[in-house]
């Protein structure tokens, strides 16, 4: 639930010809963002905060006070309706890297792709539906198979369409999955029509008889998601590039912060893949 900046009065009493009056002032964060970028960020999984401070004061007033005075008596005391500690607001929780604010605090998504970085390889861009229709079609109009639900973004890696589906219930497209992941990825050959499959959970699932035949597993740590091949002897561990605070990833979903991701075949290292936008 959003909080409303703003005050309003709980009680009012006359006591010897005084006027107390009790005010509850409430200050949230100073960032304005639209319902539809809102929801957009829930849809996606976006951990962000709908920070809020909620203070009650008693006034005197030797007369009875008008909304003007109460106005200026709150003031007087202190109250701000937006709260000032900015550092620790809405644009960090979001991702410095996905968003901008304006002179007068509005907050609106950056629209740059999501990038994906492979030795060797030439680097893909990921695209949103809503914030690359143009490229998101394009991709769409190659899938040779019929898709009963569009995805939330798309790439194209060499021969295979990734179609990525995320949601803030973890519904799994069910064309494809049975069970629920917080992400879900569909490979399918642009020629073909090949599908394979693959699903993501937060943290580290996976048990130490399976890292163990991990080809260099002991030398990662900052673990955030795993990613599990349905179809496929693969694994891929998504981590932090550092564990410094400025590198601190919220949500793999949404790229905010670059990070890297290692696959594994048959317990070989196969790549290590970086993300960034």
């Amino acid at each position: 639930m959003i909080k409303e900046a703003g005050w309003k009065i709980k009680d009012s009493k006359v006591i010897d010809n005084l006027h107390l009056v009790t005010v509850e002032m409430t200050s949230t964060d100073p960032y304005q963002y639209s319902e539809e970028l809102h929801e957009e960020m829930h849809n996606e999984l976006i951990a962000h905060t709908h920070r809020h401070t909620v203070s009650v004061d008693l006034f005197t007033f030797n007369h009875a006070p008008t909304t003007e005075d109460i106005e200026e008596a709150v003031v007087e005391r202190g109250f701000d309706p937006k709260i000032p500690d900015v550092d620790r607001g809405v644009i960090v929780m979001y991702g410095p890297n996905n968003l901008e604010v304006d002179g007068d605090s509005n907050v609106t998504r950056k629209i740059t792709a999501i990038k994906t970085i492979t030795i060797g390889e030439d680097d893909v861009y990921e695209y949103n539906a809503k914030l690359h229709p143009k490229e998101f079609l394009e991709l769409l109009d190659m899938v040779p198979i019929a898709i009963s639900k569009n995805p939330t973004s798309m790439s194209l890696k060499g021969e295979w369409l990734h179609l990525y589906y995320v949601n803030a219930t973890s519904t799994p497209p069910e064309q494809f999955f049975t069970e629920s992941f917080f992400l879900y990825s569909v490979r399918i050959h642009k020629d073909t029509g090949e599908i394979r499959r693959k699903g993501y959970n937060k943290g580290m699932p996976l048990s130490s008889a399976v890292t163990s035949t991990l080809e260099g597993f002991n030398l990662i740590s900052n673990i955030l998601a795993v990613g599990v091949y349905l179809d496929e002897p693969r694994v891929t561990v998504y981590y932090m590039k550092s564990s410094d605070e400025e590198d601190y990833v919220v949500n793999v979903a949404n790229v905010d912060i670059p990070y890297y991701g290692t696959t594994w075949e048959n317990g070989i290292k196969i790549r290590t893949r970086e993300y960034t936008r």
